[in-house]
């Protein structure tokens, strides 16, 4: 055998084993389960402005992903599989993979705001401010009503500030508010006092002492 034909047999020996491994591979990813697209692309408005946030999902799993702050994508997807682009203040769009495509497939989103037409709204359906003064002074109060704003006089409200006791968390909350006033007002004009030298606050810790001796 000469060296010509053992380079030609060589060859033809590497090409054999090339396609056989080629062959496995395909037989392998068939044998994987369903075939995994990568999608991605650009969701934009039709100003070509890219949109942020825009939720693109599987409707059947509910995974899927979002746009970033320049309205772009990659999430990885099932061949087949119907892909949903939903945001607010625009219409929802959907796509489905084709099946033939390879592992990547790209795409450019074009989204249609959604505009809600709302009903009009009169905020004052009287011509002139008299006319409005009148239609108040001949509206048909019940005694119900009628009690119900006299309640809310100023001299009515006032007389229930003035009068209404103070409940007891209250007046916990009020007086340790006042303390705090006091000890930081203290703090800032002198010297901070020593509390081991203040006779109120010896008095304070004995009568806390017999409290406790009583529970």
């Amino acid at each position: 055998m000469n060296k010509l034909t053992r380079k030609f047999l060589l060859v033809a020996f590497i090409i054999t084993v090339m396609c056989g491994l080629s062959l496995n591979r395909a037989v392998a990813q068939q044998d994987d389960g369903p075939k995994i697209v990568q999608l991605a692309g650009l969701v934009m408005d039709a100003d070509s402005t890219g949109i942020p946030f825009v939720n693109i999902y599987n409707p059947r799993t509910g995974r899927g992903t979002a746009s970033n702050l320049k309205g772009w994508f990659s999430h990885p997807f099932i061949a087949g599989d119907e892909v949903v682009f939903s945001v607010i203040g625009f219409k929802n769009r959907a796509i489905k993979i084709p099946d033939d495509v390879g592992d990547k497939f790209t795409v450019i989103m074009v989204l249609e705001e959604e505009v809600t037409q709302l009903a009009d709204v009169e905020i004052n359906p009287f011509p002139t401010e008299e006319i409005f003064k009148e239609a108040i002074m001949a509206m048909n109060l019940s005694e119900q009503q009628e009690s119900v704003l006299r309640n809310f006089e100023p001299s009515v409200v006032q007389e229930l500030i003035r009068t209404m006791p103070i409940e007891g968390s209250a007046d916990l909350n009020y007086r340790y508010m006042m303390n705090q006033q006091f000890q930081n007002l203290q703090n800032s004009a002198g010297p901070r006092t020593n509390p081991l030298l203040n006779p109120f606050a010896w008095g304070q810790f004995i009568k806390s002492l017999k409290k406790k001796k009583k529970n």
